[in-house]
């Protein structure tokens, strides 16, 4: 009994060392058509990306996850304990991205140990930013490139892994005036300013406008709502419409208007972009006769009667 355990172990030992004589001799191509090793991976990145991604100055670094695990045959179990604690070379490189996103790895180059059995991880992190013109909660995708290098009798393993996310609404405008912010009226008279008003936001964009403070008697009134459609170059205009005070008299009045533009997401309000303001002056001068237009008319009727009658008188 004791020579059959002693001729056991010695087979064991036997055939451990010709297996290592196989992996340090055998050339890597041959080996692959007697055993059956095959590194694979997954790449993911961790829970940052489950909130929208802002356009124009958010940089957000994520963590990519990469999960290393060797496949094997029946045959190969006791052959990939031997190679337990070998090195893995693993690559990982960005090879696509949308043209309004930017994206880097910041270390490219890792690398694992085998564990057999078990799925062996490692980390790198991914920095990514989207332009103004990134598509308001459409998909983005970002097609990463993952290589294992063949590592003694392990072949290696190559893969391209895509994964998405989100862009967020940017609510985003440029207000210009094509005219100018001031004018000199008469009291009798009105002033009207065009705005212009550009849409830079990355969606169709909805421009809230509204007076912010008006003189007393004095009268403004403003285009209440603006469409902006998505896209570089998608303008509009409104108009603001002031009238001063017309009571009787000589007037000699300098005020200030001020409106305030909110984008905000067209079919959702509660999106909602920065308030910008915008002043007006308006300077009224001259002289104002309220209600002398009927007065002068009823007048010059009546003057024209006369004379036409005192004609008549005279003819007769």
């Amino acid at each position: 009994m004791v020579k059959k355990f002693n001729a056991a172990i010695a087979s064991i030992v036997t055939g451990l060392v010709l297996v290592g004589i196989l992996i340090a001799v055998l050339p890597t191509t041959s080996a692959g058509l007697i055993f059956n090793l095959q590194s694979t991976l997954n790449v993911t990145w961790a829970n940052e990306m489950q909130e929208p991604l802002v356009p124009r100055g958010e940089l957000r670094t994520l963590t990519l996850v990469i999960a290393h695990t060797v496949t094997r045959g029946a045959l190969d179990e006791g052959l990939l304990v031997t190679l337990t604690g070998a090195l893995i070379k693993i690559d990982i490189s960005i090879i696509e991205t949308p043209s309004w996103c930017t994206a880097t790895i910041s270390q490219g180059t890792l690398s694992v140990t085998v564990q057999p059995d078990k799925t062996s991880t490692v980390e790198t992190t991914l920095s990514i930013q989207v332009a103004n013109d990134a598509p308001a909660y459409d998909l983005g995708y970002i097609k990463i490139k993952a290589t294992a290098a063949r590592t003694s009798l392990i072949a290696g393993y190559e893969n391209d892994f895509t994964l998405s996310f989100i862009p967020a609404y940017k609510a985003l405008i440029r207000p210009s005036l094509p005219e100018t912010n001031s004018k000199e009226i008469g009291p009798m008279d009105t002033a009207v300013f065009p705005i212009d008003i550009a849409n830079l936001g990355n969606a169709r964009t909805v421009v809230l406008l509204s007076v912010v403070s008006v003189p007393k008697d004095w009268v403004a009134v403003i285009t209440s709502q603006l469409v902006l459609e998505e896209g570089a170059g998608s303008t509009g205009t409104a108009y603001l419409v002031i009238k001063p005070p017309k009571g009787f008299g000589y007037h000699d009045d300098q005020k200030t208007i001020t409106i305030s533009m909110q984008p905000v997401k067209a079919d959702d309000y509660s999106i909602k972009g920065e308030i910008t303001n915008e002043t007006f002056l308006v300077q009224s001068r001259g002289f104002s006769t309220p209600g002398f237009e009927t007065i002068i008319f009823l007048g010059a009727f009546a003057m024209v009667f006369l004379i036409v009658t005192y004609t008549q008188k005279r003819k007769k």
